[in-house]
């Protein structure tokens, strides 16, 4: 009887271990990025200063994922830039305020998400990195981090599409950098 008590508390406590554990996004230590093309030749750089999200991680697979950036947040260093992004011929932010990601799953070293902007959602393939999970020493929680490097077309999105590709390439690329702590 002794046997089975044991056997029966080791195996509760192996598969809580593999029960995927819920974490939230620390946005000081995250950045959602993007970079494109202008003129052919230069790469500008931008993010989105606000932003949130959970995920949930079991062992070293991400079994979910959902985050949002508010797009009036964009930054690209240019003030005037930055309005003309949040016009209606682009983000078109008055009417669209969020952007949002959700995991459709995650393998190895690809990560498939919808992305939705301006209300049209389109999946997306990442390479991802996944690290963790650590010890905080204050707090004595899980931290983790992901790294999501991929690729979309802005025109399927309907952003800036009577903008040619010559000036502003249709390419964006995305990265995103997420640290967050088990809640």
């Amino acid at each position: 009887m002794r046997k089975i008590i044991v056997a029966t508390a080791l195996s509760v406590a192996y598969g809580a271990a593999l029960l995927a554990v819920p974490y939230e996004i620390d946005a000081s230590h995250s950045s959602v990025g993007f970079g494109v093309k202008h003129m052919s030749v230069s790469n500008v750089k931008g993010s989105f200063d606000k932003f949130s999200g959970t995920l949930d991680v079991e062992g070293k697979t991400i079994k979910a994922l959902s985050g949002e950036v508010e797009i009036s947040s964009i930054n690209t260093n240019s003030s005037a830039r930055d309005k003309h992004l949040n016009a209606p011929d682009f983000f078109d932010s008055k009417k669209f305020g969020k952007a949002t990601l959700e995991l459709v799953k995650h393998n190895g070293k690809k990560l498939e998400a919808n992305i939705t902007m301006r209300d049209i959602t389109k999946k997306v393939v990442f390479d991802v990195e996944l690290n963790g999970p650590v010890k905080h020493p204050k707090t004595g929680k899980d931290l983790v981090a992901i790294t999501l490097q991929g690729k979309l077309n802005r025109k399927d999105f309907g952003v800036g599409t009577d903008t040619g590709n010559a000036m502003v390439s249709d390419n964006v690329d995305v990265l995103i950098e997420l640290e967050a702590m088990q809640k």
